[in-house]
């Protein structure tokens, strides 16, 4: 049999080391047939009358890509958010809000959201519902913080959502961190971590009879599957899903229109929700599982965030005293609910930033998998490990574990206020993944953005461009220094495009499939307008694909080239 597509005259980054670059690829259906050279018999053989061949024009291409970690759903339903201006301002980003309550009263725009404020606009105190109130006490009021785990808010919106002092400060049972910071008399300040107050929302939308989108259609999700597929993604885990998105994904996979392999995840609190968090997804497995949507694995928060002092630590934080930072899952109970995945054979993705946290996970992966032996089959998926001990890196490849890094936070995004809880030394050590990648271990690569306002940051190329050169173009960390120290954990190009392509795949489960450019592989691929080996380093985020096939088809751009 022929081929139905060649494709010569390419700069093949096959991301197979038996075979690294290749001129030509040539597809039958869904499948890669053929990787080498131009001048082939082989490649001759295959092709027929009713082949079509293109000639690439040298330009480069590169496997279909992976977002091993993001938040499709919230993107889709942040559409209505308020953008604020990025100042350091705190009058200014208040006068804005000001006027745009002005210009939209409160029977046209009853609650307003706005993002974002800097992470480092006030001190370890946060903010107090006061300041907003002075600007504007109408309707309910907030504002999200840049590291999106703080909120700041009015008293209205505390009044509407009956929030005061008698309100428990633990405001979930399984977990401590969401919470409203109080005063020394008990009363709630206006800053709230962790979405604290989601828990009290719908009072406040019955009050003033209105409530935002919190279903995701399949029109709505369309518009960010679309935009990762023109970026060259072939396939995304979300971090957070819910029933109304996988619905929503398996009516496009339904319509073809999908076009990319789209996994997701249930969240759970404690052991003791843990089988009836399996058992939900046991049920959205039956219902929307198909050849591109899996449901997979489940998603814990093992601890918070540096920026606010919400991670688990190692040695004390140097605000207050003898403070570890929140561990939310204790060793034995995390080993325990390892056993009980692994029965299951479903996978375990952890949110965790701190080094304690780092460690634990660890060390329970070390006990179950010593406890199993052979039996142990699982995948376990760290995220973000912004904060890692150097005698724990090794421990990645030893115990097979794959780390999961959002490129996009590499030039310190949103890391400037964990100097304050950290101190510099260790400020110093975050978002180190070299030795880790240099020991053996699996590093993959995503964007987790979590909301329209920073959606355009999904581009993987942005990310590489900034975990390449450790400088965010939009957010440097310091105008007058802007590489995120040290230079030394800047990711190289090679590693980054393997974390991208074949890593995430294997996180996915899919590296028998794509992830690299391989005969009997998917025919899953990006021709890029531009080598990206050879822009400079400034121009990496230009780089973006003239054509993407997802299994064969061209989903995006054009085979012919100009």
């Amino acid at each position: 049999m022929t081929a139905d597509i060649v494709l010569m005259n390419a700069r093949i980054d096959t991301v197979n080391d038996a075979q690294p670059w290749a001129e030509a690829v040539a597809i039958r259906g869904e499948e890669i047939i053929y990787v080498g050279r131009d001048s082939s018999d082989a490649l001759d053989a295959l092709v027929g009358p009713a082949t079509e061949t293109f000639d690439i024009g040298g330009r480069m291409v590169i496997p279909g890509m992976v977002d091993a970690h993001a938040h499709p759903d919230w993107v889709a339903l942040s559409a209505w958010h308020v953008t604020l201006p990025w100042t350091y301002d705190i009058d200014e980003i208040l006068a804005f809000v000001r006027q745009y309550a002005a210009e939209h009263p409160k029977e046209e725009v009853p609650f307003i959201y706005a993002e974002y404020y800097p992470s480092t606009l006030f001190d370890t105190e946060g903010p107090k519902k006061e300041l907003i109130d002075a600007y504007v006490s109408d309707r309910p009021v907030l504002l999200q913080d840049h590291s999106d785990h703080c909120s700041w808010m009015n008293s209205t919106m505390l009044e509407l959502m009956g929030v005061d002092k008698h309100t428990p400060v633990q405001v979930v049972p399984d977990d401590p961190a969401p919470q409203f910071v109080r005063d020394a008399e008990g009363n709630p300040t206006g800053w709230v971590k962790e979405m604290a107050w989601q828990y009290f929302a719908d009072a406040m939308y019955e009050a003033i009879g209105w409530r935002p989108p919190d279903e995701v259609t399949p029109e709505m999700l369309r518009d960010f599957t679309s935009f990762l597929c023109s970026k060259g993604e072939s396939a995304l885990w979300d971090a957070i899903g819910n029933e109304a998105t996988f619905a929503a994904a398996a009516a496009l996979d339904e319509q073809e229109e999908l076009n990319l392999y789209y996994h997701g995840s249930r969240r759970f609190f404690s052991l003791a929700d843990l089988p009836q968090n399996i058992a939900v997804l046991r049920g959205w497995q039956e219902k929307y599982g198909g050849k591109h949507v899996h449901l997979d694995a489940l998603k814990l928060f093992l601890d918070g965030t540096n920026e606010i002092g919400t991670s688990a630590v190692i040695e004390p934080f140097i605000v207050g005293e003898g403070d570890h930072g929140e561990l939310r899952m204790s060793e034995d109970d995390l080993t325990a609910c390892l056993l009980i995945l692994n029965e299951e054979d479903l996978d375990l993705h952890v949110h965790l930033v701190g080094d304690r946290a780092f460690r634990t996970a660890c060390n329970a992966v070390e006990r179950a998998r010593a406890e199993l032996g052979e039996a142990w089959r699982i995948q376990v998926t760290l995220a973000h490990c912004e904060l890692i001990d150097p005698a724990d890196m090794p421990r990645v490849a030893e115990l097979g574990i794959i780390v999961n890094w959002s490129t996009h936070w590499s030039g310190g995004y949103f890391s400037a206020q964990s100097l304050e809880w950290l101190g510099p030394e260790r400020f110093d050590r975050m978002y180190q993944f070299n030795p880790i990648i240099q020991s053996g271990g699996v590093v993959c690569y995503s964007s987790d953005v979590i909301t329209k306002y920073e959606a355009h940051r999904g581009d993987p190329f942005f990310g590489m461009q900034v975990a390449h050169t450790r400088i965010d173009p939009e957010f440097p960390i310091y105008p007058e220094h802007p590489v995120r120290e040290p230079v030394s954990a800047k990711l190289s190009l090679t590693d980054l495009v393997k974390g991208y392509t074949l890593n995430g795949a294997i996180q996915l489960r899919l590296a028998d499939r794509m992830g690299s450019i391989e005969v009997g592989k998917l025919a899953n691929m990006a021709i890029l307008n531009k080598d990206l080996f050879s822009v400079p380093d400034h121009q990496i985020r230009t780089v973006a694909p003239e054509a993407v096939l997802f299994e064969g088809r061209v989903v995006h751009g054009s085979l012919m080239l100009p």
